[in-house]
C-alpha cells in the first residue's frame, strides 16, 4: 500500500505492501533470526543466572521454573528481532526516499 500522499507514510516494496507486512517480513528474515538466536544464547543464560540463581543452586526444578527460563530467553530474542526489523525498515525507507529524489 502506498500512502505517501495520505498519512505521510513512505511506500515499501510492492512484494511487502504495508508497514506491518514489511515489519513481519524483516522479523522473520534469516539474518534477523540468526542474529536473535545468537543474542538469546549469550544473554539468556546470563539473565537466567541473575534471576534464578537461588532456585538453580537449590536444585528445585519445576515446570514453572522452566517456563520462566524460556521467557528469559525469549526476551533478548524478541528485543534483537524487533531492533533488526526496525533497522531494516528504516534502511528501506531511506532507500525509497533516495530513489524518489533521483
Amino acid at each position: 500500500m502506498e500512502r505517501s500522499d495520505r498519512g505521510g507514510r513512505l511506500p515499501v516494496h510492492s512484494d511487502r505492501s504495508g508497514p506491518v507486512r514489511g515489519f513481519v517480513y524483516h522479523w522473520f528474515r534469516h539474518e534477523t533470526v540468526a542474529r536473535a538466536v545468537k543474542v538469546a544464547c549469550v544473554v539468556g543464560p546470563i539473565l537466567t543466572i541473575i534471576n534464578q540463581y537461588d532456585v538453580l543452586l537449590s536444585l528445585h526444578f519445576s515446570p514453572r521454573l522452566f517456563a520462566k527460563i524460556l521467557l528469559t530467553f525469549l526476551v533478548p530474542y524478541s528485543v534483537s528481532s524487533f531492533s533488526s526489523a526496525r533497522a531494516y525498515m528504516e534502511n528501506e525507507t531511506k532507500a525509497n526516499a533516495s530513489e524518489k529524489e533521483k
